[in-house]
């Protein structure tokens, strides 16, 4: 299998290194491009092409909102995951309408990393579940992110029970919650849910709300 190309720009040389590491240890994942700075990061990859980037939001010379722009500016690819210390709106408005496919802050685990990078690379976007749900429908609104999913998009059915459970998840109800609106046990809520992420190809919560969005399932 073709190994994904990966660069990584971040200016706290341990972090860096460690985080280069943990990526190079996955199968078919190998990061070709370090950089300590946005303007590092944009003249090597006027070498090498990658699949994606992990980008530190914060960066001396060249930060991480002012490099994605500019690489927006250029080519719709490379896939960009913004990296944060921060998990608060103002930050992950910031990196999405530079341009970034996802926001992950700097302490999340392995596992959650894998998530995004197959998520960004399959459907075009990430954003875990302590993302306000609500914020990235805003976004789609106003069409500064247009998400693309796996399959044919046209061609999908749902369920009117699938549909309610769309929309209560974009309301913030958990499962035990949906469940109780509906008269339905958490095990057939979850059922539903997995239902739509697979007709969807939706990887996460997130995910769900943003197609509902797009086709008009989900009103705000």
């Amino acid at each position: 299998m073709k190994k994904i190309r990966i660069a990584v720009a971040d200016d706290q040389t341990l972090f860096r290194v460690g985080f280069v590491n943990m990526l190079n240890a996955i199968e078919n994942l190998e990061v070709i491009i370090e950089a300590g700075d946005g303007k590092e990061l944009i003249s090597k990859l006027r070498k090498d092409k990658v699949d994606l980037i992990f980008m530190d939001y914060r960066m001396p010379i060249l930060n991480g909102i002012e490099a994605t722009k500019i690489i927006r500016d250029r080519s719709e690819e490379p896939r960009i995951l913004m990296l944060s210390m921060y998990d608060e709106e103002e930050f992950i408005v910031s990196a999405m309408e530079s341009g970034a496919n996802g926001y992950l802050t700097k302490d999340d685990e392995p596992d959650e990393i894998i998530k995004a990078i197959s998520s960004v690379l399959s459907t075009k976007y990430y954003l875990n579940d302590r993302t306000s749900k609500l914020l990235i429908t805003n976004l789609v609104l106003k069409g500064k992110v247009t998400p693309k999913f796996d399959l044919g998009e046209e061609d999908i059915k749902f369920s009117q029970q699938e549909i309610q459970v769309m929309k209560l998840i974009a309301r913030e109800y958990n499962t035990k919650e949906i469940g109780e609106i509906m008269a339905k046990s958490d095990r057939t809520v979850e059922g539903y849910r997995a239902e739509i992420m697979e007709k969807t190809g939706a990887k996460n919560s997130v995910g769900i709300v943003m197609y509902g969005v797009k086709h008009k399932f989900i009103e705000l």
